[in-house]
């Protein structure tokens, strides 16, 4: 071999690495002549200047010298390696798949080929096939953090969360101070509805990290499950300082203020997430029960629930909420066919058949068929304090008077708030007998809503007869 010969690899880098700095094209083109004037067949040398390429962003550049350099050495791992690489890079996940195998095949000790083929099996939607490739490379590798964390999401993908949270457990014990990591096993407690373990994660990954918006957001989360409306609005509220554009931060902050009957700023906020993601049916969806619940404005939440069902005609909530909307409006005929849209989407839907029973009762007079409704709901979720209350109604206009008070006692014990089974409950009550029960139960309602005007005449009228 000639002294140039010799020296071809290092020429070539040294012209290629020029070319690129300048972004020169014609010397980019002197680069790849001297390849092939000084020695054609080198591989290493059309690799490392595809390396060169991909580091500069040229991936179609790079591409073709990784592939020049398989031309001449088929099995050269590293070429195949770069390969891969710069054909995920170009989403061409099936042509980096097939490169990643290649290097497994030909390195099969070596756990990144493992690791990197894993990934881009995951990436695919390759669950099983993903799990197989990071539990190689751990096996080749234990003490690889990523690969672990890796590991994790492909088990969260395939439900198996107690899995997940042990891989990133390990990751976070290789790597305690990776604020990434840990942010993945406070997702996956906080799913797992371990909301302690979640808030402990998250304050530890913003000790590493405390500009870590996502980590404020989950922390947020945490503490709303765990009913601290205020440090939840605190940590949207930073993790919104810190990232503006987190539309998932917005909407629930919005969840939050309207938890405190803070029905404008709600509103805002649902409107700055439509703003940044305007595709966001349950935006519109809680705009729309702000509006009509709230505000009493029943014309926009149709128009609202409408725009949250053309984006997805399958939201069963949305259909839910359009039929309270349009009973609002007098369409009875209305409202039931969207509760009952809801229940074809979602045959196991309580509130549905809540809502169906209120109709049946109160507005056709079918208390048979309101009570089969409240009895189906009350099969789905037995807490549903207001199928509870609904039932009670029916019982009582049936004659059942002992069945209603214990229906009205119930939905009382798991809503002590609810107003209208106070007040029902002041009227099974006063029909049996007991005035001053009675009493106490009318002045429960008329506390909760003051605004009432029938919980407060059916107070003062009771009053002024216990006391003559």
């Amino acid at each position: 071999m000639s002294q140039n010969d010799s020296q071809v690899p290092s020429a070539l880098v040294a012209v290629g690495t020029k070319a690129l700095a300048v972004r020169s094209e014609s010397l980019i083109k002197r680069g790849l002549a001297l390849a092939k004037s000084l020695q054609p067949g080198d591989a290493a040398a059309h690799d490392k200047l595809g390396l060169e390429l991909y580091k500069k962003g040229d991936l179609d550049g790079a591409i073709a010298e990784y592939r020049t350099a398989i031309r001449f050495k088929l099995d050269y791992a590293q070429a195949h390696y770069h390969l891969g690489h710069a054909l995920r890079k170009k989403g061409d996940l099936d042509g980096a798949i097939a490169e990643y195998r290649t290097v497994v095949r030909l390195q099969p000790e070596d756990a990144d080929a493992h690791y990197f083929l894993g990934s881009a099996l995951h990436d695919k939607g390759d669950l099983d096939g993903a799990i197989a490739e990071f539990r190689t490379a751990i096996r080749l590798q234990p003490d690889d953090a990523h690969a672990h964390c890796y590991l994790g999401l492909a088990l969260d993908g395939k439900g198996d969360l107690d899995g997940a949270i042990a891989e990133y457990r390990t990751a976070t014990r290789l790597e305690p101070d990776d604020a990434d990591a840990r942010y993945l096993l406070v997702s996956a407690l906080r799913e797992k509805g371990d909301m302690d373990g979640a808030i402990g994660e998250c304050r530890e990954a913003l000790r590493l990290n405390p500009n870590f918006a996502e980590a404020h957001y989950n922390l947020g989360l945490a503490l709303g499950h765990k009913g601290d409306v205020e440090g939840a609005i605190a940590e949207y509220r930073e993790a919104l300082r810190l990232d503006p554009d987190l539309a998932e931060a917005h909407y629930n902050l919005g969840l939050a203020l309207e938890n405190k009957a803070e029905w404008d700023g709600a509103i805002a906020e649902y409107l700055e997430a439509l703003r940044l993601n305007p595709d966001y049916p349950q935006a519109h969806h809680n705009i729309a029960t702000v509006l009509g619940s709230n505000k009493g404005d029943w014309d926009g939440a149709i128009e609202e629930y409408r725009e949250a069902l053309r984006l997805n005609p399958n939201l069963a909530v949305a259909h839910c909420g359009l039929g309270l909307a349009l009973g609002s409006k007098g369409d009875i005929d209305g409202e039931i066919a969207e509760y009952r849209e809801a229940l074809r989407l979602n045959p196991d839907y309580p509130q549905a058949h809540h809502n169906i029973a209120a109709v049946l009762g109160n507005n056709k007079g079918d208390w048979d068929g309101a009570i089969a409704e409240e009895l189906h709901a009350l099969r789905l979720d037995p807490n549903l304090a207001e199928a509870h209350g609904g039932l009670g109604l029916g019982l009582g206009h049936k004659g059942d008077i002992d069945g209603a008070i214990a229906e009205y006692r119930e939905a009382i014990r798991l809503k002590p708030d609810f107003a209208d089974a106070h007040y029902n409950l002041g009227g099974a009550l006063g029909w049996k007998g007991d005035h001053r029960g009675a009493l106490a139960e009318y002045r429960a309602a008329y506390e909760l809503n003051p605004k009432d005007s029938d919980y407060r005449r059916a107070y003062e009228r009771l009053l002024q007869r216990v006391n003559r």
